[in-house]
């Protein structure tokens, strides 16, 4: 076996190596797609901004979003919570989105929650305002804004509460009423439950505030 021989059987093992060392390092087999890693391009925070009186509890969600979209493999329970002041529990992740309880510190002041990663990066903020006086509501939001049911079916309608600043206000009474109990009634906490066929409004009132939301309910199969 000559010089030249023994070199070029070298020259191929060495392309053999790379082929497979590249095969491994994009995360795939021969003839199988493999796994695919998703970059956390960012992370949310709903809502951003909140006013809270001492000890009171708000619940917020954080979304991961990656580069495939947003995450819906459980990454966001690897995340890392902190806040200058105050307290955050996790009620855990459900469909990609991870749920906490928030509770303000018994100082008023304004607070700042931090969700980051392991990493460091990216990193998303929500700013928390604590007064010990109430903060009035300025504006009641419904949604869904349109639900469509048929007879018997119910759905769950969610009342937002801001202040003047467009902060997330928590904890005060809501009442909600139809415009027409038998066509669907809402019920304590949102519920509305389809009677009959036809159009309502369904209407959230706080501090003489309203929102309202339109509910069309059509016949059953």
């Amino acid at each position: 076996m000559n010089f030249r021989f023994k070199l070029s059987r070298r020259l191929a093992g060495m392309k053999l190596a790379v082929v497979i060392a590249g095969t491994l390092a994009l995360g795939c087999g021969i003839g199988s797609s493999g796994p695919v890693i998703s970059r956390i391009e960012g992370i949310q925070i709903t809502p951003g901004r909140i006013a809270l009186q001492p000890f009171q509890a708000a619940n917020l969600t954080i979304v991961v979003v990656t580069s495939r979209g947003v995450d819906s493999t459980g990454a966001a329970a690897a995340l890392q919570l902190s806040a200058t002041g105050g307290s955050i529990v996790s009620n855990g992740v459900l469909g990609g989105v991870y749920y906490i309880t928030y509770t303000s510190p018994p100082q008023p002041g304004n607070y700042v929650l931090t969700v980051t990663t392991v990493n460091g990066s990216p990193t998303a903020t929500a700013s928390i305002g604590v007064t010990s006086n109430p903060v009035p509501v300025n504006q009641v939001a419904v949604t869904p804004a349109t639900a469509t049911l048929a007879v018997n079916d119910t759905t769950r309608l969610k009342a937002s509460l801001t202040d003047s600043t467009g902060a997330s206000l928590f904890g005060r009474p809501i009442s909600w009423s139809s415009s027409d109990g038998n066509i669907a009634l809402v019920v304590e906490g949102g519920f509305v439950r389809a009677f009959a066929p036809g159009t309502v409004t369904i209407t959230a009132t706080s501090e003489g505030h309203i929102g309202s939301a339109t509910v069309t309910v059509k016949p059953g199969p």
